[in-house]
């Protein structure tokens, strides 16, 4: 069985999916503490909650840390402290394996005159920086004479302005053409074809006049009709005379003893299969 010993190593951080008041009211509640030695355990600088345990001890150390919401490491006794996957820019070496060994209370109150020591100084560097800032403002404006410019005013100096050097064009050949003249000269203007169209002369005759010469007739002869044998005929009576009519042949259509059957007779039809229906009225019943 192996003899060596592992570190139980908290850094802050806390696992994901927990609340950090939550987590820290079930670190309080696990190690019997205060509130205010819990938060000094998430400063951010590694602090180990439990020294000199066995593989399995530590394992069951670290799975109850975890399931309160605390997310730690188990580190060997002695060797460097790795700093986490996550966070590698938070890796620091623990003390020396020659250090007491001290409780954990002593820790914590150690570890809180160091984070209370770490704050005052970050104050006093904040209120030095602001200072600073201050009086360089200060000085600027005493430097800068600032004032407002009347409206349309130009806002830069005339040495400040930028000199842009006038393009000089060639316009020797142009020229102004007088007014509804043609802009374009002889040599420049294309000639087209005139085409040669055919006029004949037409005239506009009046209204109702004879378009046709007589020269342009043509001679039609004259249907004689014969009207001494017609006469209007009464109305309704034949125009055509028996003798002009073609003669029509009569079809002969046999009729077979045929009659007329009474209303809902049977006639001898194909009848269709009807199932019978048998219903259930076994919840009907004749009232009183």
């Amino acid at each position: 069985m192996s003899d060596q010993q592992f570190d139980i190593i908290f850094r802050g951080d806390i696992v994901f999916g927990h609340q950090l008041a939550d987590v820290k009211t079930k670190l309080q509640n696990l190690f019997k503490a205060d509130a205010a030695k819990i938060d000094a355990l998430f400063s951010g600088r590694p602090v180990p909650l439990k020294r000199g345990l066995d593989q399995a001890s530590a394992q069951k150390y670290k799975e109850a840390l975890i399931k309160a919401g605390a997310q730690v490491d188990i580190v060997a006794t002695g060797d460097v402290n790795p700093a986490p996957s996550g966070n590698p820019a938070r890796a620091e070496k623990p003390a020396a394996s020659a250090e007491p060994a001290l409780s954990l209370a002593q820790r914590l109150e150690q570890q809180a005159a160091i984070d209370k020591v770490a704050a005052e100084k970050i104050v006093q560097e904040r209120e030095k920086i602001v200072r600073e800032a201050a009086q360089q403002s200060e000085t600027i404006n005493a430097q800068q004479n600032w004032s407002l410019a009347p409206v349309g005013s130009y806002l830069i100096k005339p040495t400040e302005k930028v000199v842009v050097e006038p393009v000089e064009v060639d316009i020797s050949a142009i020229n102004l053409r007088p007014e509804g003249g043609n802009i374009l000269d002889a040599s420049e203007r294309v000639t087209a074809s005139q085409a040669q169209v055919v006029a004949p002369d037409f005239e506009i005759a009046e209204a109702g006049a004879d378009l046709i010469r007589a020269d342009e007739k043509l001679d039609l002869p004259l249907l004689e009709l014969e009207f001494a044998d017609w006469g209007i005929a009464d109305l309704g009576e034949d125009l055509i005379s028996q003798s002009e009519k073609p003669p029509v042949s009569v079809q002969a259509i046999h009729i077979p003893d045929v009659g007329l059957a009474p209303p809902g007779a049977d006639l001898g039809q194909l009848k269709p299969q009807v199932k019978a229906v048998t219903p259930d009225i076994s919840g009907i019943r004749l009232a009183d």
